[in-house]
This record gives C-alpha cells, sequence and structure tokens, in this order.
C-alpha cells in the first residue's frame, strides 16, 4: 500500500516536472498568454477606464477575460503537444493508475494559468491604477488558484477528449466554458467582493465544492477518456 501510494506520487511530480520543463524551455503558453494578457489590459485602459468611476470593475473585467484565454490555450496546447510527439502514449506505458497523470496534468496546468493571471494582476495595477489592498492580497492570490485548479480540472479533460477533433481549436471553448461558468462568476464576486471588504465566505464555499466536484469527475473519467 505505501509502495503504491510513492508509486502513484513520483508519477504526479514526474509528469508535472516534465510539463513545466517543456513550457520553460519552449515558453510557448506562458509567452502568448501573457501578451494577450497585456493586450487585454491595455485595450482595457484606453477603451473603458474613462468610462467607469469605478477602476476596480475595469481592472476585474481584464483579470478574468484573461484568465480564460489563459486557461484555455494552456490546456489546448498541452494537449497538442502531447498528441503530436505521441508523449500520452508514452505516459500510459507506465503502470500505474492513469488518474496519476490527470493530477500531474491539472497540477502543471494550474501552475501556467495562474501565472499569467498574477501576470495580468500586476498589468492592472500598472496600466489602470487597480488600487489592491496589501493585506487582501493572500486571500486574492488563494481565489486566482483555487479558480484555475476548477478551470484546469476540466479542461484538462476536455481538452484530451477534443485533441483528435478536427475542429479542436473551436470545440474546446464551446464545451469547457459553459462547465465553468459557476468557476468564472465566483472568481469575479469574489474579486469584487475582497476589493470592496464584502463578506466572501459563501462565494468561497461555493468555489471550493464546485472545484472539488469537477476535480473527481476529472479523476473518476480521465481513464476512460484517454483509453477510447
Amino acid at each position: 500500500m505505501i509502495d503504491a501510494v510513492r508509486d502513484y506520487r513520483r508519477v504526479v511530480l514526474e509528469v508535472v516536472r516534465k510539463d513545466l520543463l517543456v513550457e520553460l524551455r519552449s515558453r510557448q503558453v506562458l509567452n502568448t498568454a501573457a501578451v494577450f494578457s497585456l493586450l487585454v489590459v491595455v485595450i482595457f485602459a484606453f477603451s473603458f477606464a474613462r468610462s467607469f468611476q469605478d477602476v476596480s470593475v475595469v481592472a476585474s473585467g481584464a483579470l478574468w477575460i484573461a484568465f480564460v484565454f489563459a486557461g484555455t490555450f494552456g490546456v489546448s496546447q498541452n494537449a497538442a503537444s502531447e498528441e503530436a510527439d505521441a508523449g500520452l502514449d508514452g505516459l500510459l506505458l507506465v503502470p500505474v493508475d492513469r488518474s496519476a497523470i490527470y493530477v500531474g496534468k491539472v497540477l502543471s496546468n494550474t501552475a501556467f494559468t495562474t501565472a499569467v493571471a498574477l501576470v495580468t494582476l500586476c498589468c492592472t495595477v500598472v496600466f489602470l491604477g487597480f488600487d489592491v489592498d496589501p493585506a487582501s492580497i493572500p486571500l486574492l492570490l488563494l481565489v486566482v488558484v483555487l479558480a484555475a485548479f476548477g478551470f484546469t480540472s476540466t479542461g484538462v479533460l476536455v481538452a484530451t477528449m477534443t485533441t483528435r477533433a478536427r475542429l479542436r481549436e473551436l470545440l474546446l471553448p464551446l464545451l469547457l466554458v459553459p462547465l465553468v461558468i459557476p468557476v468564472l462568476l465566483a472568481g469575479v464576486e469574489l474579486t469584487r467582493a475582497i476589493i470592496d471588504g464584502l463578506p466572501t465566505a459563501s462565494w468561497l464555499q461555493l468555489l471550493l465544492v464546485y472545484d472539488g466536484v469537477l476535480f473527481l469527475t476529472g479523476l473518476a473519467t480521465f481513464e476512460y477518456v484517454v483509453e477510447r
């Protein structure tokens, strides 16, 4: 039992390490998503900032629009690279529970999405004058990480399902975004609540519960998806 747990954990960590190394060498996901995030913030700064008295509304919108793009682009490119290099087929040869591969993919993509969200947050502070109370930064970071985890929990599964589809670039967001609307809604509302000093318990509870549902669903179905 202990050996099985140790092997499971080792596979998870190896999948995370492999994805991080591939991204650090190519920098395809982070660079593209970070540039897009910067463009979103700049466009919001010139187009909407003067129309709103409350800049936090514009900054929050820019943050979560960039978040959706980063998450979708990240899981899409990760799944496409695995398919192109037959990387997933190699991982499936490892004599371990397939869910370990899923957990590793979710963790690595959560790291990518969180990194882009942090870049976007910094851009909103610089270009939009987004005033964030230093005391609320840890809670805001927690919300971003939890939202990224929930988003990628479904994103990895859907991206794997649509990898061989003819129109996967179009099909992925059409299938993914409706499934993660509660995550995005909770993220937006929590951002507003944190900035305005409002209670966050109910929305945070919703985010945690929905994250758990998405993760457990992916954990239970990933094996059937990759062995189709």
